[in-house]
């Protein structure tokens, strides 16, 4: 299954990389980032953790 972390920035076209952020609660939650322009993609679990 691909996943966000597998597919290329939508705005520069550079690899994502994993990163974590924290929920409302202080939960972690994992998020797409690109390391190359900042665009961070939410992957759906991170959604409903938000």
């Amino acid at each position: 299954m691909v996943t966000e972390f597998d597919l290329p920035c939508s705005e520069c076209g550079h690899d994502l990389v994993r990163v974590e952020t924290t929920a409302a609660d202080g939960s972690p939650v994992a998020v797409a980032e690109c390391p190359n322009c900042g665009v961070r993609h939410y992957p759906e679990t991170a959604l409903r953790e938000f």
